[in-house]
């Protein structure tokens, strides 16, 4: 009999970047990469239940009528959301951030604008259970 427990997908994976061009990212010969955790970790449920949150507190706010975010909550909430499922940098740190580290550093990487591309890749990063794999988790 089949155990399904042997496809079980790992708690996280690694996201190889793309410059904004498509280009995989390497310094050194080294893969510029984000470890995240993935839809089965404690962590990824976490930001869902902190969205859910956010999106009823909106309503409550308005009255119950749905309301949106502006761009830079929007932003903010994300840089928040992605910060909290970033396991660790590798080969790259973000310099206008200074001496942070862990979340803060990884909030301010993901709050830059003119990063935007690395918070879509994340998105679509996070979005396939596929980029799990117990193979794929190197964190």
């Amino acid at each position: 009999m089949f155990d399904i427990a042997k496809i079980a997908v790992a708690s996280t994976g690694a996201l190889h970047l793309k410059d904004a061009s498509g280009n995989l990212m390497y310094d050194g010969g080294q893969p510029v990469r984000i470890h995240l955790y993935g839809p089965a970790s404690p962590q990824y449920s976490r930001i869902e239940e902190l969205q859910t949150q956010r999106a009823l507190k909106r309503a409550q706010d308005n009255d119950g009528k749905p309301s949106a975010m502006s761009a830079e909550q929007r932003r903010e909430t994300t840089a928040e959301d992605y910060a909290a499922v970033t396991a660790s940098f590798e080969n790259f740190t973000y310099s206008p951030a200074g001496k942070a580290t862990g979340e803060d550093l990884y909030r301010a990487t993901y709050s830059d604008p003119a990063l935007g591309f690395i918070v879509n890749q994340i998105t679509r990063f996070l979005a396939d259970w596929g980029n799990f794999k117990p193979a794929s988790a190197k964190a």
